[in-house]
């Protein structure tokens, strides 16, 4: 037994000479939609700006990520019902309502593996491919002040997703596709529209956490889908920069909310 114990003590130590750790810090801005069943059917759409923060350690051809989020946006929809200007010259102008979105996911974790290098394509033939899985606790707010009176809207998840990365190297240039799409979960989303206690901007503390696990259902592809998907090119590898273009797609079966963010 003390050899056993000497020995775990001897890894945790030797452990930071052969990890290599990274970290960053990304504010991404992009568009956003979303679509819910008490909306009339409705489409908000507006701007979502977002802060990442990544910490990363890579042994070998493993790597684990830690990237928590925090977004804000706000989108619009001028088609009101019942709610339109008329001018003297007879053109007739609707109200526009705004949303409010506040987006948090605390743990959003990746276990990335590297396949042999080069495999199943040629040798040195610039071609990589990583799989993974990702685990993601992920909450979103809503507020419709004009269509429901600061009512608070939730939609939340807590599940599995596996990933898939293939990246193309050529003349210190770099090309990559990820697609990531959930497996199992739990999800849980506003269940009806209560005036009298789910205001947005009166909620406890408390509330914010309590609410989003509130009738949490299990379930597969059966319950919902969160799909991922990101196309990325790196001009120089050499340095820091890149450009990134990504779609994240949330939709609840069976509540008919629906969540799309362009990057």
């Amino acid at each position: 037994m003390k050899k056993i114990f000497v020995l775990f003590w001897l890894v945790v130590a030797l452990y930071p000479t052969y990890a290599q750790f990274i970290h960053s810090h990304n504010v991404v801005i992009g568009s956003s939609q979303i679509k819910d069943k008490f909306n009339l059917g409705m489409v908000f759409s507006g701007v979502q700006m977002e802060y990442r923060c990544g910490l990363m350690w890579k042994i070998h051809d493993h790597e684990i990520q830690y990237q928590p989020k925090l977004g804000f946006g706000i989108g619009f929809n001028s088609k009101m019902i019942g709610d339109v200007k008329r001018f003297p010259s007879g053109k007739e102008k609707s109200h526009a309502m705004l949303s409010y979105e506040v987006k948090i996911a605390p743990i959003n974790v990746n276990w990335i593996v590297s396949l042999p290098r080069n495999w199943p394509f040629k040798e040195e033939s610039g071609h990589t491919i990583k799989v993974g899985l990702n685990f993601t606790m992920d909450y979103s707010y809503q507020a419709y002040l004009d269509l429901h009176g600061a009512n608070m809207f939730w939609a939340s998840e807590i599940g599995i997703s596996p990933i898939i990365q293939y990246y193309y190297h050529w003349n210190n240039k770099k090309i990559g596709v990820r697609l990531q799409n959930s497996l199992l979960g739990f999800t849980s989303h506003t269940q009806k529209v209560d005036h009298y206690y789910y205001y947005f901007f009166a909620l406890d503390a408390s509330d914010w956490f309590k609410k989003p696990h509130e009738n949490m259902r299990f379930g597969s592809f059966n319950n919902y889908n969160h799909t991922n998907i990101s196309f990325e090119f790196v001009p120089n590898t050499n340095k820091k920069h890149s450009f990134l273009y990504e779609l994240d797609y949330f939709g609840s079966y069976y509540e008919t909310f629906a969540r799309q963010i362009l990057i």
